[in-house]
């Protein structure tokens, strides 16, 4: 159990590269260029992992749909509604409600995978979720941003649920982690290709070699690393268990944001990651 907490943990800090990364990434990459490219490379470098190390298998019909629902879910709509978010309320607004993520995985293993309701758990997903309100430092305004308070809580809602049934019930299903990425990322890849058409006018292609490197450094570091980890986690250990620690990222987000961005958090910051690494410490202590 602890080897997969230490797993998902690890998880957060490379997820937070993503997050970290996105900030100047989009100012010399369009939002849509830059998904689409982002999951195309982790497709070549999941199949390229999978067969290096003869994990590419699809023993199950139900596995391969799961993992690419999970892709659809996490990657495509929740990468717009979050769009649709920013586009509709502050940032901070948007990064705290979708960062509810870890109650609706936990909510959804217990109710629909039907793992034990563990007080630990309880405890360390509404960690999470304060340490989130208090990393941002401001008050939010959800009647003033009603439309983007909803598409933010929707993409934690996606998030959550992706990164916890579908993902699980592919495990489950005999999908090693490398394998289950790889449709995973594709799904991903595909539907959003489809999304092109309706989307495209409202984000104008846009594309420097800085994006392109930016680019490259997110889907490395910020997708195929961190759901690699993720997984092999999720692998190991009741999904109830392991949201929780999703939480994390945010605090990595905020040292990164720190050291590179040169970002300086107040005492609200501060003890919002108290609060996450609180939670991370409760839920280990799970036997």
């Amino acid at each position: 159990m602890i080897s997969a907490i230490l797993l998902a943990l690890a998880s957060g800090s490379t997820w937070a590269i993503g997050m970290t990364v996105a900030k100047p990434a989009l100012r010399h990459i369009d939002v849509l260029s830059y998904m689409l490219g982002r999951w195309a490379i982790v497709t070549v470098l999941a199949l390229a992992f999978a067969v290096v190390t003869g994990d590419l298998a699809f023993p199950s019909i139900l596995g391969v749909w799961m993992a690419a629902l999970a892709g659809c879910l996490d990657s495509t709509l929740g990468g717009l509604t979050y769009l649709l978010a920013m586009q509709r309320a502050p940032a901070y607004q948007t990064t705290t409600l979708a960062s509810t993520a870890p109650v609706w995985g936990v909510a959804a293993a217990i109710l629909l995978l039907s793992e034990p309701l563990r007080w630990q758990v309880v405890v360390a997903a509404a960690c999470a979720v304060l340490g989130a309100y208090f990393l941002v430092g401001k008050k939010l305004q959800i009647r003033e941003h009603l439309a983007g308070s909803i598409f933010a809580l929707l993409t934690g809602f996606l998030w959550g649920l992706a990164e916890t049934i579908p993902s699980k019930l592919a495990l489950d299903a005999g999908l090693s982690p490398a394998s289950l990425l790889v449709v995973f990322a594709s799904s991903g890849v595909l539907t959003t290709a489809m999304l092109l058409p309706v989307l495209r006018g409202r984000f104008p292609r846009r594309i420097t070699r800085a994006g392109i490197g930016f680019t490259l450094l997110a889907a490395f570091g910020g997708a195929f690393i961190g759901w690699m980890l993720w997984l092999t986690a999720l692998d190991h250990a009741p999904a109830s268990v392991v949201s929780p620690i999703r939480g994390s990222t945010l605090v990595f987000a905020l040292i990164y944001s720190m050291l590179f961005l040169r970002e300086r958090p107040g005492r609200s910051a501060l003890c919002g990651a108290g609060l996450v690494l609180a939670g991370v410490i409760i839920v280990s202590t799970i036997g």
